[in-house]
């Protein structure tokens, strides 16, 4: 059977609505899905300057457009934002809470979910934090000195030059010198860099430099270094010291002690919510030199020289200081203490944050939901101690309507697999995601780019949508409105009227994803504890390091060839048992694992690898072989234990355990030859995979589901798949815009014919179903089309101006200076004669919008992908097409044009004019 995505269907029937409807519950959840599957948005309350009446009549425009729930976020309002004189309401003041109590009410009224951020911006902090609450970083500066001789060196000076370059600093912040040492220029073999004596009372240090070269390093200990990021009145200020228990209780009980109480009576919240932990580096607190004894069971004081650096953005280490150059034994035993000492930071915030934040929640009878990532998180494990955890998926490019290669970069960001799977492996299904972040692209997204964009956030593996975001924005305000960040949700932007269009399938395809398990046959590990060791933890989710490059470009592959994965850790693969050929933990289950690049893992991890492979399991290395352990603790002893069961399982073994090289730009390539020469067998047989198709499987209520999507904007890709696991198993295509099934037929064995038009995604799904009825064939495409070339064109702006332009040809009208700061909707008409037997309408190359009447009547839109009509049997043999198409653009073009526009300018003016209008061919076919 043929089956092409974005057309109707060939040798297909419909089931009728009330056919098995009743015992179908999932079908049930699909065709009208329930408010926690649909969208929900970051609502950003600019600089919380709020209004009752307001507050409601948002919650009323987001309801028309499909949104399911809200996030109330307070949030600074940006400075090019006029305050039209409306007063700032303190966070947690009577005031402040009173507007909550508002939000809540009408919210459950309009059937609205509600979460909310504990504070404001990011990360947590407020002005009522005293110093010892605040966050801390330990760092340094170094230099090359000589001697022997006498050196002055002024403390102003060595702070100055130890002074982080973070991204929002704090005014606030105080620095005190915590050490001086002196250390060889070189180092093979490891000794204590010397401990030089100095007078904290004193502006100038004298130092004595022995004969020879060395670097001299001067340790600063740096409190209250960060501000929040873009922090509401009342929640501003320092940031939150995460690794301090005791500061972590205050700041959460100041805002549970004044709202909760408050609101008791209404539904209240969903859940808790904790934004983006870019703490910029901090790693300290005033204990952590004894809790690192303790965990690590070694002092930290002899090696801090070696593992401390000078901190750049986002706690990157600043390149180009002058350091010993260690090698041998001595880079090897730092390596080592590097891990112990990020492993033990990433402890101390889970045991002295994250565990309490989710008490804390659960005492008060919400969830946690906490994006938890970060130099401070393991990247997966993190996400065990949260009830909702979440990633991020984004628009990256500030050309909302240009191509651009979603293969190259995709939408998704590097936690997402890692945040899905622990939720898997946590036996739970909702995986939450800020989705369609959008920090360039304000005006110019179209709905085609969010649905590409959301599209591939499901394919990470996410279940839900948090959209970023929706501004509180003053209808008198200023067009377009109050903007803190976030693609333009508002009812002021051009294609609102169509964004419930988009919700709808958004929130039928969550509805499924949500109620139904994720499938995987691989795990994959990544060298986490060579990449710590080697250079510390990296900033998730914009990592300013890959090790190997290549590892978040495997699972696309993975799934590209018809196989699915989870990322697994060392602990998850210590705690899991071994049965069949199958690795299993809970009820995750895994005959395959691939490990990158992986050369240090614990004795323990290398024991669980070989009851693995005893019980018929398979194991892939890539590029390496483990062949040590990782940190201080026993490492010999280790070292020798991990080697010999490595070489035990491969001369036991040698049919089950394979190394393979590492990919090169053919990624997609790579996996397919891996296939074959592991002997791993996909579910998914696909002829020809292509870079741009990738799918994930699901499985529940006796039924198997596929969700496969195309992220090529201009690619037509054919493909033959058989569904290997499908056994016999009744076909059906749920189409998530309408919301019916649609009965398909195969070529026999499960093989089906797919056309994978541009941007276009559908879910097949196997049952047991019956039904009866014939297979309705409907009209192929004509291969000889009509072309039509003129048009008259008629422009309504959304600024109330109307022009027109007559006898034109489909253009970009963004490349004509009288139109390519239009923005609202082109209406273009034409007639043709003597059609004959034509059945669709092509509009080939479409920027924006189309919705299509032929002869007074409407056949629909198109606001992705391909923009093909279907022309009713009504309306064939007509003798004349009186043919008018409305086209509706994006806003950017217009704001870049207003100059004197604060708003529009902060936005656009980086921004070129993007491409806008039909350009064609447009066709009868």
């Amino acid at each position: 059977m043929l089956i092409t995505a974005g057309l109707p269907f060939m040798n297909s029937c419909r089931l009728s609505s009330g056919e098995n409807i009743a015992s179908d519950e999932l079908y049930s959840l699909f065709k009208n899905p329930p408010p926690e599957s649909k969208p929900f948005v970051r609502w950003w309350w600019n600089g919380d300057r709020l209004s009752k009446e307001e507050i409601i009549r948002q919650l009323d425009i987001m309801k028309s457009g499909g949104i399911g729930g809200v996030e109330i976020n307070p949030i600074a309002l940006p400075g090019e934002n006029d305050p039209m004189d409306i007063p700032a309401i303190e966070w947690l003041s009577p005031e402040w809470i009173e507007m909550v109590k508002t939000a809540l009410k009408a919210a459950e009224e309009r059937g609205i979910i509600c979460d909310i951020i504990v504070g404001s911006g990011w990360p947590f902090g407020a002005e009522f934090l005293t110093k010892e609450e605040q966050t801390q970083l330990m760092t340094l500066t170094s230099r090359k000195v000589k001697g022997a001789g006498t050196m002055e060196l002024t403390v102003k000076e060595l702070l100055a030059e130890a002074t982080p370059r973070v991204h929002s600093g704090y005014d606030g912040m105080t620095m005190e010198l915590y050490g001086i040492r002196l250390a060889p220029l070189e180092m093979s073999t490891f000794s204590p860099a010397k401990e030089i004596p100095f007078n904290t009372n004193v502006d100038v240090l004298t130092i004595e430099i022995p004969e020879g070269e060395y670097i001299l390093y001067a340790l600063v200990k740096i409190t209250g270094f960060q501000a929040v990021i873009n922090g509401a009145p009342g929640a501003s200020g320092p940031v939150l010291n995460h690794y301090n228990r005791d500061a972590v209780d205050k700041f959460l009980n100041r805002m549970s002690d004044k709202l909760f109480p408050a609101i008791r009576g209404l539904k209240g919240f969903r859940a808790m919510f904790c934004d983006s932990m870019e703490l910029e580096g901090a790693n300290w607190c005033h204990d952590i030199v004894d809790e690192f004894k303790k965990r690590a069971g070694y002092d930290l004081e002899p090696y801090m020289p070696f593992i401390m650096y000078k901190v750049g953005h986002m706690g990157q280490a600043v390149g180009g200081a002058e350091i010993t150059k260690l090698s041998g034994e001595a880079k090897e035993e730092i390596e080592r203490v590097r891990y112990d000492f990020f492993t033990v930071c990433m402890d101390l915030v889970k045991d002295r944050f994250l565990i309490p934040y989710t008490e804390w929640c659960n005492k008060h009878g919400f969830k946690s939901r906490v994006q938890p990532y970060g130099r401070e998180f393991h990247p997966l494990e993190a996400s065990f101690n949260v009830d909702i955890p979440e990633c991020e998926t984004w628009i990256w490019t500030a050309d909302g309507n240009k191509e651009s290669d979603l293969y190259k970069r995709p939408a998704y960001t590097n936690v997402n697999k890692y945040v899905a799977s622990a939720v898997h492996y946590s036996g739970k299904r909702l995986v939450s995601c800020e989705e369609i972040t959008n920090t360039s692209a304000v005006f110019n997204a179209t709905l085609e780019r969010i649905k590409l964009t959301g599209d591939q956030s499901n394919l990470s593996g996410v279940t839900h949508s948090i959209l970023h975001g929706w501004n509180y924005s003053p209808k008198e305000a200023e067009f377009p409105g109050w903007i803190r960040y976030g693609t333009y949700l508002s009812e002021r932007n051009t294609w609102w009227p169509y964004f419930s269009q988009w919700t709808a399938y958004k929130a039928r395809l969550s509805a499924v994803l949500q109620n139904t398990d994720y499938f995987a046959d691989i795990a994959v590990m990544h060298p986490l504890a060579d990449m710590w060791s080697k250079y510390g933890t990296v900033r998730d989710p914009f990592p300013n390091l890959h090790y190997p490059e290549y590892q978040y470009k495997i699972w696309g592959a993975i799934h590209q060839n018809g196989n699915s994965c989870d990322y697994i850790s060392e602990g998850i693969i210590q705690n899991s048992t071994f049965s069949k050929g199958y690795l299993q933990y809970n009820k995750r289950r895994y005959h395959t694992l691939i490990l990158l690049k992986v050369e240090s893992i614990r004795v323990e991890t290398a024991q669980a690898l070989e009851s693995f492979i005893k019980n018929g399991g398979k194991i892939v290395f890539v590029e390496s072989e483990p062949c040590k352990s990782p940190g201080m603790k026993d490492f010999s002893g280790a070292d020798s234990q991990v080697n010999r069961l490595i070489d035990r399982m491969k001369d036991s073994y040698p049919e089950n355990i394979f190394l393979m090289d590492a990919p090169g730009e053919d990624v997609l390539g790579w996996y397919a030859s891996l296939q074959q020469t592991c002997g791993i067998k996909p579910y998914m047989k696909i002829d020809k995979p292509d870079k741009f198709v990738s799918q994930i499987r699901h499985k529940g209520e006796g039924k198997d589901i596929y969700f496969i999507s195309n992220y090529s904007t201009t690619d037509r890709i054919p493909m033959q798949i058989t569904f290997l696991e499908a056994d016999k198993k009744k076909a059906w295509l749920w189409d998530m815009e309408t919301g019916e099934r649609i009965r398909l037929k195969d070529n026999g064995k499960q093989t089906f014919d797919i056309i994978m038009n541009p941007a276009t995604s559908k879910m097949i799904v196997f049952d047991n179903i019956q039904t009866e009825g014939e297979f309705r064939t409907l009209p192929q495409e004509h291969s000889a089309p009509i072309g039509l070339l003129t048009w008259d064109v008629e422009f309504n702006h959304i600024d109330g101006r109307k022009y027109q332009k007559t006898g034109v040809q489909p253009i970009d009208w963004s490349e004509d200076p009288s139109t390519r700061d239009f923005a609202g909707e082109i209406i273009y008409k034409s007639k043709v004669n003597n059609p004959a037997d034509y059945h669709y309408i092509d509009l080939g190359k479409v920027y924006g919008v189309s919705e299509v009447t032929l002869n007074g009547h409407s056949l629909g839109n198109h606001w992705y992908g391909r923009h093909l009509f279907r022309i009713p049997d009504s309306l064939l043999g007509a003798p004349v097409f009186d043919i008018q198409i409305k086209l509706t653009t994006t806003t950017g073009n217009y704001l870049k044009s207003l100059p004197n526009n604060k708003v529009a300018q902060a936005w656009t003016r980086r921004q070129d004019f993007q491409p806008m209008g039909i350009t064609g061919p447009i066709e009868l076919r």
